[in-house]
């Protein structure tokens, strides 16, 4: 089992970061981009728009000012929103190590791998949109230029990801449990709910699993597929509008993830199946 390290402790940077790639995501709605390769550090900055990122069985939404730092040799998925497509720039590092975590890792290899940057935004932003113009267009002292930009960038980063003060668990979470439940229907990041009650969005997800036993976004969307099951048997609602109600605008994404949770799509699930409950929403680990 990897060391971690302990709450509120931020690690040293061991060995500093080599720069490997930037390239820019534009947003153009619904669209969704396989990413992830080989031993390399992927950081995605989220500039502007809302999505979801797919890693493994795990589901995280994503919102401007988020930064996602997946483990390395991870694949995922990012899926942006009709409505709000996302926008933003990954850069790519290797040779990433930090004290008493895995090679290549920002945040424990448990953790829900994204943090918002809150006001540091703007700077994080600028070093992103700095480092990438620069590998695109490079000239006199780019890399040494990339190098301090990113190196500045890290810091920030884990700044964000560890410089908090640690919260009462039980009090926390059962109010992020009672709000989720009484708001599924909205538009929820885990920003925002972490915005609820005055944590970092690692924080608040590293506290809630410990209680409850699985993420804020994974209980969201048990909540959500859990309404959809009711109204899917006791009301005349067509799959859109079952899918704008409980909270997703886009029916398609409705579609692909009642089937991932149940094992079927809400279109063939009939009524018997419901009322016997052989429709099982399993929470998402």
């Amino acid at each position: 089992m990897p060391t971690v390290c302990s709450q509120g402790e931020i690690p040293d940077i061991v060995r500093n970061p080599s720069f490997v790639q930037s390239f820019s995501l534009a947003g153009e709605p619904s669209w969704s981009n396989p990413l992830g390769i080989g031993d390399r550090t992927d950081l995605f900055l989220v500039q502007e728009g809302r999505g979801e990122c797919l890693i493994d069985d795990m589901i995280i939404s994503l919102s401007a000012g988020d930064v996602l730092a997946p483990a390395p040799g991870k694949t995922y998925e990012l899926v942006s929103s009709a409505q709000a497509p996302l926008t933003g720039i990954v850069m790519s590092c290797a040779s990433v190590s930090l004290s008493g975590l895995p090679e290549g890792c920002v945040m424990p290899p448990e953790a829900v791998p994204v943090v918002n940057l809150g006001h540091d935004f703007s700077s994080v932003n600028r070093y992103f949109t700095d480092i990438d113009a620069e590998a695109k267009s490079p000239t006199y002292g780019s890399s040494d230029l990339i190098q301090l930009l990113m190196q500045a960038a890290f810091v920030i980063l884990l700044r964000k990801l560890y410089h908090a003060e640690r919260q009462t668990a039980p009090t926390t979470a059962m109010t992020v449990k009672a709000y989720i439940e009484e708001n599924f229907n909205r538009d929820l990041t885990l920003s925002d709910l972490a915005n609820l009650v005055f944590v970092s969005p690692y924080h608040l997800a590293h506290l809630y699993k410990d209680e409850m036993g699985v993420s804020p976004i994974q209980y969201l969307i048990h909540c959500r597929i859990e309404e959809a099951k009711r109204l899917l048997q006791h009301s005349s609602l067509t799959i859109r509008e079952i899918a704008s109600r409980i909270g997703y605008p886009n029916a398609i994404y409705f579609n692909l993830m009642f089937k991932k949770i149940t094992g079927m799509p809400p279109g063939e699930v009939s009524q018997e199946e419901l009322r016997r409950g052989g429709v099982a929403a399993r929470l998402p680990y």
